[in-house]
């Protein structure tokens, strides 16, 4: 691999004359200029991105703290995220914290050393002093959703309440369902308190009498498949399912599934995120979009526009959820 010594050498110069050049500093003859980056084509030297970083303070990086993998939702927000980030420039710094507030503090940490220029983060362990440690080191950021906090800087967020009132008015006007299961997430998280919110105002707007069941997953396909399994085994009569997410409305189906319950004729099932594989379940899952692309590129715009000081105020962006209804509820395949 050829290194910055290898073009010093054969330019007949310094390595801290070719580092200059390379970061556009000058100071030296425009022959030499000439001559420095010819011989690094000809060489096909690649300078090190962390090296360049560390001599300008920053870097094309942004820094992107998510939850897990583990939910199918974060890897496609990842990609939608990237991609709109690729299209402005930067490249992306990907901290998977498994929600551990250990990792967190290293990925903290690790921005810091890295130089990112803006980070986006996704995290129920981020404080409002973890924004203002990284805003106090030149580092832009914005949140995404997950923050249980109020703060001063950039945010994106999803009006689940919105969300859930549709999901929950579908079951009940277009589904007929009249005793529906509510799969929540997390009681501590704030996205699975808005929609427990849009669950219960939806319940309560209907001049229709609902029974409800409300019971706790944690956003994976496990803790939707046992929750709904021991309702079943229990004897638990119920014609609807809304689930808080997608995975745990997938684990839902299979519970059915082995219980012998067909879905929409006995249960109505309708999940949360449009996940890509939410079509092809068995049947089509109905869902609610989170509009996953749109919030990709709210949010790298909002943190460029911040990292390259085009009016540094702070913003709060808040998207519409999309209902989506397919044949888990309606048999049928359409977009509302």
């Amino acid at each position: 691999m050829t290194t910055i010594k290898d073009v010093a050498k054969a330019a007949g110069v310094s390595s801290a004359t070719v580092s200059r050049i390379i970061n556009n500093k000058g100071e030296a003859s425009p022959e030499t200029i000439a001559r420095v980056k010819r011989i690094i084509k000809e060489l096909n030297y690649k300078p090190n991105a962390i090296a360049k970083s560390l001599s300008k303070r920053h870097s094309d990086l942004i820094a992107l703290l998510i939850p897990t993998l583990n939910n199918p939702f974060f890897p496609e927000l990842v990609k939608e995220i990237e991609s709109a980030a690729n299209e402005s420039g930067y490249n992306i710094y990907l901290c998977n914290s498994d929600d551990k507030r250990s990792k967190v503090k290293y990925y903290l940490d690790s921005m810091v050393d890295h130089y990112v220029s803006g980070a986006i983060i996704n995290s129920l362990h981020v404080d409002k002093e973890d924004l203002q440690m990284l805003e106090e080191r030149g580092i832009k950021t914005i949140t995404i959703d997950r923050a249980n906090f109020e703060h001063p800087y950039s945010a994106v967020t999803v009006d689940h309440q919105l969300g859930a009132e549709h999901a929950v008015t579908h079951l009940i006007e277009e589904g007929g369902c009249r005793k529906i299961v509510f799969i929540s997430g997390p009681k501590i998280e704030k996205s699975a308190k808005d929609r427990l919110r849009g669950f219960n105002h939806a319940i309560e707007s209907t001049h229709h009498p609902i029974e409800t069941f409300t019971v706790y997953g944690d956003f994976e396909m496990e803790s939707g498949y046992e929750q709904i399994r021991v309702l079943l085994q229990k004897g638990v009569h119920f014609d609807g399912i809304f689930s808080s997410n997608d995975a745990m409305a997938i684990g839902a189906i299979r519970a059915c599934h082995e219980a012998g319950v067909k879905i929409p004729e006995d249960i109505k099932i309708i999940g949360y995120d449009n996940v890509s594989f939410s079509s092809y379940t068995a049947p089509p899952l109905s869902t609610i979009d989170q509009q996953k692309r749109e919030i990709g590129k709210v949010a790298v715009n909002e943190l460029v526009r911040l990292i390259q000081g085009q009016n540094e105020s702070p913003k709060h962006h808040q998207l519409k959820p999309k209902l989506i209804t397919r044949n888990s509820t309606t048999g049928g395949s359409e977009d509302v």
